[in-house]
């Protein structure tokens, strides 16, 4: 095992990689429906993927804020023993892909309370000691579009050339000011470090007037990663979210019928929903999607499921 010069990143080995992808899932405020954490343990496990480096938690975790109790370690007692620890998480690991010129390197981590820029030019400088020719980060925030219809997803990029690129992907390119997520932060950090980046946000069903929070979202999972399948030539199986989603959206359909206002609730929200179905990269010119994206947002601007 060692550690880098900085004492932050711990490998337990050096995996050697074909020129990989990198990418990244964050639990925190671009988590909703479980879709960063959610999506890159899906690949994890259906791409065998192993462990080989970790980040050090204490250095970008606050452990303790007066009010916030989830920021706490877990720890769980038995008969007077601590029998089971649970601490941030910043793990990476790495898959080989047969059917690519390009291996994976992903990370599962925790979005960081202290030095953002110090982790974001740690994984940087790790992807590109690998030779990563590109990072992919993905997310979701949450909002009141219908859940049985496939989610809008917006996408930034590290330039213009890979943005008319990501347009082939039937994404959108809202524009925005204000507070960051740490996406965005890391993006920053590839682009000073001239490493190629892509950040998707897709959108996952929110009822707040109802009580009703979906706590992991296979269908908006299943945008993201149908995407990255493409991008990536991952031969990725997704039948494991489609039958996920056939249950929760069958136990919504359910209580559609036991609570009338929220059927006619969902009814009004499908409606007014403008859907683009995803069906593969587009065939025309990166100039032509990315007028076809720009004009979906100026056409469907208010619309429940713009960010």
């Amino acid at each position: 095992m060692a550690m880098d010069e900085n004492g932050i990143l711990i490998l337990e080995n050096r995996p050697k990689l074909r020129s990989p992808y990198f990418v990244c899932g964050f639990n925190g405020w671009l988590n909703g429906g479980s879709v960063s954490t959610g999506g890159i343990t899906y690949l994890l496990t259906h791409l065998k993927a192993v462990k080989f480096a970790e980040m050090r938690t204490p250095h970008f975790h606050v452990y303790q804020v007066p009010g916030y109790e989830d920021l706490r370690p877990i720890f769980k007692m038995e008969d007077g023993l601590i029998t089971q620890s649970h601490f941030p998480i910043n793990h990476f690991y790495y898959a080989v892909n047969p059917a690519s010129d390009h291996d994976l390197v992903l990370l599962l981590g925790s979005e960081p309370s202290l030095n953002w820029e110090e982790y974001a030019e740690t994984v940087v400088s790790l992807a590109r000691d690998l030779g990563a020719v590109r990072l992919y980060a993905f997310g979701a925030v949450l909002n009141n579009s219908p859940y049985a219809r496939e989610p809008g997803i917006t996408c930034t990029c590290t330039s213009l050339k890979l943005k008319n690129e990501m347009a082939r992907y039937n994404v959108g390119f809202s524009s925005r000011q204000g507070a960051a997520t740490f996406n965005q932060m890391l993006l920053y950090a590839c682009q000073k470090g001239g490493l190629e980046a892509a950040n998707f946000t897709a959108r996952a069903p929110y009822y707040p007037q109802f009580n009703m929070a979906i706590q992991y979202n296979p269908r908006s999972i299943r945008a993201v990663l149908v995407r990255l399948n493409d991008l990536m030539h991952l031969s990725l199986n997704l039948a494991e979210l489609d039958e996920q989603t056939k249950e929760l959206e069958g136990k919504l359909d359910f209580l559609r019928q036991q609570k009338p206002e929220f059927s006619a609730y969902i009814q009004k929200l499908d409606k007014d929903y403008l859907e683009t179905p995803y069906q593969g990269g587009l065939d025309i010119s990166g100039n032509e999607a990315v007028r076809l994206a720009e004009e979906f947002l100026k056409n469907n601007k208010g619309r429940p499921h713009e960010a």
